[in-house]
């Protein structure tokens, strides 16, 4: 029985042996000869390894940069303020689609003005109007505001509004911010500078500052805009 079984394993093994092709010597001469590697293929050094994250992570950067909407702002910004930034963006992008969904589903009051007939009111208004931060970076703005600076209403989202104001009257204008924020007592202020078109024209402006606060704290300010011929 253990004769027979050898004997029957070893016509099977004989079979599968003759299934596998074997390449005839004289065919394959003229093909290039890849010698064996014993050993695999060495691993990058930690040196190397590095120098390609930090490739990486630089593509990654400035691909984000370029996602900011600030205009010539954003090319001086480093990795910090990159991500800084993009965080503001994404968090306000947030809000905005609560706000939109929240908008969709409730359903209107009698006698009361829902949030988005004021955001309505704030898109369609010819005053030019803005928020900006404490630090004059604008948060959101109207059409018209967007039109009387020349940029889309993305480009003008995080762009410095005393950045755009004219060298000569830069000063004055940060003197103006500051004080408005160190005086608690004061809500409102105005004054009267150039801001710089995209196009790099300059217009004479009349801004009015109004501190919008929560717990008494400010938080933002809502800047209206009033060009005069001056």
């Amino acid at each position: 029985g253990g004769e027979s079984g050898a004997s029957s394993m070893s016509s099977l093994a004989k079979e599968e042996q003759a299934a596998i092709p074997h390449l005839d010597p004289s065919s394959v001469t003229g093909l290039p000869v890849v010698p064996m590697n014993s050993e695999p293929d060495k691993r990058l050094s930690h040196k190397e390894v590095e120098q390609r994250r930090r490739e990486k992570a630089k593509q990654y950067f400035d691909e984000l940069r370029g996602l900011l909407p600030y205009g010539g702002d954003s090319a001086k910004f480093d990795k910090n303020a990159i991500l800084h930034h993009s965080i503001l963006l994404i968090k306000q992008l947030i809000t905005e689609l609560e706000q939109e969904e929240a908008t969709a589903t409730s359903k209107p009051v009698a006698g009361k003005v829902a949030p988005a007939d004021f955001r309505c009111c704030f898109d369609l208004t010819r005053q030019p109007l803005c928020f900006a931060g404490l630090d004059s970076r604008l948060w959101d703005a109207n059409a018209s505001f967007c039109t009387l600076m020349g940029y889309s209403r993305m480009e003008v989202s995080g762009m410095s509004l005393l950045n755009a104001t004219a060298p000569g009257d830069t000063e004055a204008a940060t003197q103006h911010w500051q004080g408005i924020l160190k005086n608690t007592a004061q809500t409102s202020l105005s004054y009267g500078c150039k801001l710089v078109r995209k196009d790099a024209q300059q217009i004479q402006c009349s801004l009015d500052l109004n501190i919008m606060s929560k717990a008494g704290k400010p938080v933002c300010v809502l800047v209206s805009a009033n060009p005069s011929s001056g």
